[in-house]
């Protein structure tokens, strides 16, 4: 009998390295919209606050079983819907060609149509 220990070996590192450029991707389009000057301060705030209690004091109340399942619920919902709204297509962009940059790849299929230059004046 012939082993597939390798064969299955081979796809669990990709789908390892594929779950791993998701989580990555996503990482960064957080990260182009909170350096982007166009987003709101409030959006920013809102984001490194959720992010800030979820890791800080969302880590002491997991202890506490009612508490601890709610409270970073509450919080990723609050900054979710700030930073949602701020979301744009070139943020996507830009942690798509970044990720593609670390973990290599084909460059992915444009999010937004490509702009065209305005008609001349007659």
């Amino acid at each position: 009998m012939q082993s597939h220990a390798p064969q299955q070996s081979f796809w669990l590192v990709r789908a390892v390295k594929a779950l791993a450029r998701w989580v990555v991707e996503k990482l960064l389009i957080l990260y182009y919209v909170g350096t982007d000057p166009k987003v709101s301060l409030w959006a920013k705030r809102a984001l490194l606050g959720a992010l800030v209690y979820i890791f800080s004091l969302g880590l002491v109340l997991d202890f506490i079983p009612p508490i601890g399942e709610v409270d970073d619920v509450i919080a990723f919902v609050i900054a979710a819907f700030a930073v949602l709204r701020s979301i744009q297509p070139y943020h996507k962009l830009q942690a798509q060609a970044k990720a593609r940059h670390w973990f290599g790849g084909t460059p992915p299929t444009p999010a937004v149509p490509p702009v065209l230059p305005p008609p001349p004046l007659s």
